[in-house]
């Protein structure tokens, strides 16, 4: 697992041009499987709809799942500059892309990669719009073929909405005179009573 959005803040920082051209330039995103037809068109860096410069406001998400890619619809003066921004990217959040010439790139996926062997019964809850995730290989005890051995992985999606309302409700349900107020979880957090 890595940091995006703390990687897109370390973007911004290390090629400004790069950053602004990931918040403006909208990419494909197209989910197509059983149970799954979902086709979507935003900029992979999005930023708090505070007025003033890009470079200030907060980042607010990061959609980034190039197995997930569709086609690019940008006009054709900057396609160029999309790819030269994506490639930057990708290398501050992937750690296999090794480009001798962008180590100051590069050295944000070795330091801030964490991977973790999950154990039966452990479970991993994540912001998906903040933390990119992925699996590696794997060799089978005995040298086996990875395609005979035993890898169970259940996945869920929750809408962040739906899950803080079933909280809110019950905790109310549980403290009916508290009136505690409980942070919208998400990026560009607020407090909502």
């Amino acid at each position: 697992m890595i940091d995006a959005m703390a990687a897109a803040y370390q973007l911004r920082e290390l090629r400004p041009k790069s950053f602004e051209i990931l918040t403006k330039c909208s990419a494909t995103f197209v989910k197509q499987r059983d149970g799954a037809c979902m086709t979507y068109r935003r900029p992979h860096i999005v930023l708090a709809e505070d007025r003033g410069s890009i470079f200030d406001r907060e980042i607010t998400a990061v959609h980034w799942s190039p197995p997930f890619e569709g086609p690019l619809c940008l006009p054709p003066d900057d396609v160029d500059d999309y790819y030269e921004a994506y490639a930057d990217f990708e290398r501050l959040l992937n750690i296999s892309v090794d480009v001798p010439s962008e180590k100051d790139l590069a050295s944000y996926a070795d330091e801030f990669t964490w991977e973790r062997k999950l154990k039966p019964g452990e479970v991993l809850i994540f912001n998906n719009r903040r933390m990119l995730h992925g699996r590696n290989g794997f060799t089978v005890a005995g040298g086996g073929r990875a395609e005979n051995g035993r890898r169970h992985l259940v996945g869920c999606y929750t809408n962040i909405d739906d899950t803080l309302n079933t909280y809110r409700v019950g905790l109310r349900e549980r403290q009916p005179c508290s009136h505690v107020s409980v942070l919208n979880v998400g990026n560009g957090t607020t407090i909502v009573p």
